[in-house]
């Protein structure tokens, strides 16, 4: 019996203006978005403020009315601070088969030309799941940025444990997700849902002291990067401790990758409280060089895996005994058959 292949769906939110919402009117978008990706991906979903409040959903895109620290995008206080990003990736889980795969990507393709590029995103997916370890990717910003600087102190103080991992874990990005539907990975849209339940915690309020390095607050993410920290702290579900590895360039050019080279906040799990204090065995006796092999050897694997896909395809147009020996010395380097 043949094995039915995983289906790749993609879903994307957009705000209407008005009447239908307050927020900046995105409509234009979706038909961008419906036009570059319907040949690459099996099904696409949207959502709007106006279906969710008809759904029932509601709370979820509620309107405030004051932005506070969320002062990088104002217009996100006419959405609910985007509590309804993990709110719309289960809804489309629910209607998913275990192993199918769910993109959730931003759509605003009229501001982000990057946005409209969907050529090999079945493929990209795949490889972001694979590099990061886990049924639920997100990006790191490709910028050197902290938790403590993008994330409301208080929400570190009791979501984090107020632990000084939860400070200084690399800040991640939600403008781009990829999904492999689990018990685990809807496990983690569940307590990101329920976290992004908490008015304290979303909304752009200061409650008590703010971090020496705050700058500004990024709700759902910043929510999301700390329960992302408090699960490596503890390994849950052996979520690799460098998760997730890669940054996307701007969060939006998926063709463009990083890998991260900064992996010193690593060091403080085995100076905190934190549960889990022994690193992985690709350390070599917690030296921290031992993961830096870790991740290059994994760069060098990529590299080589994108060069050996070129050279098949330039040598079946133009073969040549040159190319196939190359193409035998990265296939037996790769432990290829």
């Amino acid at each position: 019996m043949n094995k039915i292949p995983p289906k790749t769906n993609l879903v994307f939110f957009y705000s209407e203006g008005y009447p239908n919402d307050n927020a900046l009117d995105l409509s234009e978008n979706k038909q961008l978005v419906i036009n570059a990706a319907k040949d690459n991906v099996d099904k696409i979903s949207y959502y709007t403020p106006k279906i969710l409040r008809e759904g029932g959903w509601g709370k979820y895109v509620k309107e405030y009315e004051s932005t506070g620290l969320v002062s990088a995008n104002k217009g996100m206080s006419k959405i609910g601070f985007c509590a309804w990003r993990p709110l719309i990736l289960l809804l489309e889980l629910e209607k998913m088969n275990d192993g199918d795969i769910l993109i959730y990507r931003d759509s605003n393709i009229k501001k982000y030309s990057k946005l409209a590029d969907y050529k090999g995103i079945k493929y990209i997916a795949d490889q972001c799941l694979s590099l990061c370890g886990f049924d639920f990717f997100v990006p790191h910003h490709d910028i050197i940025l902290k938790n403590r600087q993008l994330t409301k102190t208080n929400i570190i103080r009791e979501l984090g444990e107020n632990e000084l991992f939860s400070y200084e874990y690399p800040a991640l990005m939600a403008g781009f997700i990829v999904i492999r539907k689990s018990a685990i990975s809807k496990e983690l849209l569940d307590e990101w849902l329920l976290a992004c339940e908490n008015d304290e915690w979303i909304n752009g309020e200061q409650y008590g002291e703010l971090d020496a390095e705050f700058h500004h607050f990024t709700p759902e993410q910043g929510i999301l990067s700390v329960i992302i920290a408090n699960w490596i702290r503890i390994n849950k579900y052996n979520i690799p401790i460098v998760y997730p590895l890669i940054s996307i360039r701007s969060g939006r050019n998926i063709n463009i990758i990083n890998f991260r080279g900064d992996y010193s906040y690593l060091s403080i799990l085995n100076k905190s409280k934190a549960i889990y204090t022994t690193n992985p065995d690709y350390l070599e006796n917690k030296n921290l060089n031992g993961l830096m092999s870790f991740v290059k050897l994994i760069i060098v694997n990529f590299i080589k895996k994108q060069k050996y896909q070129i050279l098949k395809s330039y040598n079946k147009k133009f073969p040549n005994a040159k190319t196939e020996k190359k193409i035998i010395k990265i296939r037996e380097y790769l432990g290829k058959e």
